[in-house]
């Protein structure tokens, strides 16, 4: 073939750059205002906001926040460059409220300070944190010769280029390993003629998808993120891109009366090619171990490192009989099925279907650690959602059930994690429920639930660097569970990140609209921020989900115009003390008062609040356990009041945080 011919026009440009080109010219239009964030910009692009965060991350932006940060900061330097204005004047014309935020941000961005951007040659606008910038060979071969101390200085700097390269390189070999050794099982279809074999198609999935999870080689996208991609229509591609998986498995169940078939294809997402694939025709009364046995070939299929451990662990039958396996995956099947697809809402028929499955395979085989873990799963479910009451029998009944899979098998992870749960909600003995979710990690590193458990333990006594590790690793797992995107949110507040957290907070209003927790979040961010205006917005569209107080929208604007952020937080500790409602933050409870006095730096009123929590009827524990770790009350922390509070809720050793 013959290259083309040079008409003389330009390449057309890919849908990708015009993508950018058009949320630039958005942005750039829109540079002065200061208000203009993503909402806006999904406005007036016509996109959903989630579209917008995607597409950005795709194409290995950050997120839609940072992407029209950089557009701002790109344009703020090219006019410090032309020396239109000073440093002052640009942060306005180029939407940064605040001169000082202006240039934290530039500093950042590019590695020096606004102030000295016309001293310095103009160089590539993309190597934009290089802070010392080469100037052009024309003008190097025209200097004076070299001094031989800048000659060891120039020999020295590049050794340590040369070593950072070397470092570079080391840290970048795991993740490489882990992309390499990543893959997502998608939901098995069912080609039986009756459609009601769903669940034995799901079952023998999330059996290999289990055996799999025992090999520390391998990083095994969740079950519950696999199921997004349910009758998606997506290529295996596709979703290998969505989830930052390389592999992908597919499968199929043939069940006709006691004959079963059981396809598998095993795919290169990345390059969309057939690696293996496998055909296993079985009795029904022969399927057991079947899984384990696919799973260790897909696993020899990608190369993985399995120990005699690990090995034994995949080997390991749970029950050598059938009806005792039929019945789990049925209690299994109704047991997912009592959740959507995000995870938005629990069903409390499903769950409590599942119990009777649950307990059908016990009474098949008493020694099956596997059907005891899921009953007691289904029985905290049930409790902690409120679905049985009182709420204390239910979480006896699944006390009872995960010490039985544990006396039959101490490494059964979900028993382990569910004993991680139930010390910190109800026993609060947070150490030892960080113990035994250590156990359950160990036991398997690919369990979001511990990993998202474990967070929300660290989030109430630290270390918030280590929160922070966890949360992320359960989002890597479950990336379209808002929760841990909500509580991403949170732990960024802890970090004091707040645009990051904005974003997070984002993220989880795509994924569910209506969490109240949620709300409160975009307020408290924007509030750090100092955007008061936002935050009283946020309040606003809260209370117009709820015709009952909807006319709050309409009081707390005006709050917030008649006495600015503080206003606001004067106006909620008046409704919540005079005339709550029945929402979280102005429901009455005391607690709430020392919450918004504390962000008010009321030191005396903040802590006779909290002293009054304490003697409630109702302590709101998933707030008030975060005292130790929430920045906003470091202004009490040197207070012996403060920690009396502390010592009487159980939390003084976890007040780490210094005192402001």
């Amino acid at each position: 073939m013959y290259p083309p011919a040079n008409t003389g026009i330009p390449d057309l440009l890919s849908k990708d750059q015009l993508f950018l080109r058009k949320l630039t010219e958005i942005i750039e239009a829109n540079l002065s205002h200061e208000d203009f964030d993503v909402e806006e910009l999904a406005r007036k692009a016509n996109i959903s906001r989630s579209s917008i965060h995607r597409r950005l991350r795709d194409l290995g932006k950050l997120n839609a926040s940072h992407f029209i940060r950089e557009i701002r900061l790109q344009k703020a330097r090219e006019l410090l460059h032309a020396g239109f204005a000073t440093a002052s004047e640009v942060s306005y014309r180029v939407g940064f409220g605040s001169p000082t935020y202006f240039s934290k941000c530039f500093h950042e961005y590019y590695g020096f300070p606004p102030g000295e951007e016309r001293k310095r040659p103009v160089t590539d606008e993309n190597d934009k944190q290089n802070v010392v910038q080469d100037r052009p060979v024309s003008q190097i071969t025209s200097v004076e010769p070299v001094h031989p101390n800048i000659k060891i200085m120039i020999v020295l700097s590049a050794l340590a280029i040369f070593m950072a390269f070397i470092l570079l390189v080391a840290t970048l070999i795991p993740f490489r390993k882990s992309k390499e050794m990543s893959i997502v099982v998608l939901p098995f279809k069912n080609f039986s003629a009756n459609p009601a074999n769903q669940y034995f198609a799901d079952g023998i999935m999330e059996e290999i998808l289990n055996s799999l999870y025992q090999v520390s080689d391998l990083r095994v996208i969740s079950r519950t993120t696999s199921e997004h991609f349910r009758n998606s229509g997506l290529t295996a591609g596709e979703i290998s891109r969505k989830v930052n998986a390389k592999h992908v498995l597919e499968g199929s169940v043939r069940r006709e009366g006691d004959k079963v078939r059981v396809t598998v294809q095993l795919i290169d997402g990345e390059r969309e090619q057939h690696i293996w694939s496998g055909s296993y025709d079985r009795e029904l009364t022969d399927m057991l171990g079947l899984q384990n046995e696919i799973a260790r070939q897909v696993a020899a299929k990608l190369n993985a490192v399995i120990t005699r451990k690990e090995d034994s662990q995949i080997l390991n039958q749970p029950t050598s009989d059938p009806e005792a396996w039929d019945y789990y995956l049925r209690a299994r099947f109704m047991h997912h099925r009592a959740d959507d697809i995000q995870r938005l809402d629990m069903s409390r028929e499903g769950l409590m279907s599942s119990l009777k499955y649950y307990e059908m395979a016990i009474t098949e085989d008493s020694s099956f650690a596997e059907a005891y873990a899921g009953l007691a799963n289904a029985w905290y479910t049930l409790s902690a959602w409120g679905f049985y009451k009182p709420y204390y029998d239910g979480i006896a009944k699944a006390v009872k059930n995960f010490t039985k899979a544990l006396d039959l098998d101490p490494d059964n992870s979900e028993a382990r994690t569910l004993k991680g749960l139930w010390l910190a909600y109800p026993e609060r003995r947070f150490d030892e429920s960080k113990s035994e979710l250590r156990s359950a990690l160990n036991l398997n590193p690919d369990f979001a639930t511990a990993h998202q458990g474990y967070a929300q333990i660290l989030m109430i006594t630290g270390p918030i660097v280590e929160a922070r590790k966890h949360i992320d690793r359960a989002i890597e797992l479950e990336p379209y569970f808002w929760v841990g995107h909500n509580l991403s949110a949170w732990i960024y507040y802890f970090e004091e990140e707040y645009e990051k957290g904005l974003d997070a907070c984002i993220t989880a209003r795509d994924l569910n609209p209506d969490f109240v927790d949620n709300d409160w979040l975009f307020v408290l961010h924007y509030t750090k921020l100092g955007e008061g205006e936002k935050a009283a917005l946020a309040l606003r569209e809260m209370f117009r989900r709820f015709p009952s107080v909807s006319q709050m929208g309409d009081e707390v604007m005006d709050a917030w115009h008649k006495g600015g952020t503080n206003g606001i937080f004067l106006w909620l500790i008046e409704v919540n003390m005079n005339r709550p409602v029945g929402i979280d933050g102005i429901n009455g409870n005391p607690f709430f008062n020392a919450w918004w006095y504390a962000i008010l730096g009321e030191n005396e009123q903040s802590v006779v609040w909290l002293e009054r929590t304490l003697e409630s009827k109702r302590i709101p524990w998933h707030y008030c356990n975060l005292i130790a770790t929430n920045p906003d009350f470091d202004i009490l922390r040197s207070d012996p009041r403060f920690i009396t509070v502390l010592q009487k809720a159980g939390l003084a050793a976890y007040n780490t945080r210094a005192p402001r």
